[in-house]
């Protein structure tokens, strides 16, 4: 058959498929015997080691201490000591622009205008540093 008269959509037809292989064999296989005293082995040794883990637990320490019948003595606790709070309920001027340069500086960021990005970049920077100062409390 010719490829027109077999369609657009056919496959060619190369010659017969090749034969599926068939996976490796197997290893040899261990006995059951062995799987079954591996299991055993192992279920007893779980049951050993709860049995052995509880055993211990119940068991008071050789070193404890006799316990007193008398009550400890109770202190009061030290009342905390005073503490001076400064609350500033403004933001300084430098810190406000720090905000705004960095608000700047990711819009710049974001439409991949980085060659306006260096001078701003600087003026954040001072910016930045003279809000630390401002807010650093004085002792």
């Amino acid at each position: 058959m010719s490829r027109e008269q077999a369609g657009l959509f056919e496959p060619e037809q190369a010659g017969p498929p090749p034969p599926p292989t068939e996976p490796p064999p197997a290893g040899p296989r261990p006995p059951p015997w062995l799987l079954m005293a591996l299991a055993l082995t192992l279920a007893v040794g779980a049951v050993l080691g709860f049995a052995l883990g509880t055993a211990q637990a119940d068991r008071q320490p050789a070193t404890a201490a006799p316990t007193s019948s008398a009550p400890a003595p109770t202190t009061r606790p030290a009342p905390p000591p005073s503490t001076k709070v400064v609350v500033r309920n403004y933001a300084s001027p430098a810190c406000l622009e720090t905000a705004q340069r960095a608000d700047r500086l990711i819009e710049l960021l974001i439409r991949n205008q980085r060659t306006r990005i260096e001078r701003l970049l600087v003026a954040y920077t001072v910016a930045a540093r003279q809000c630390r100062q401002d807010s650093t409390p004085t002792p």
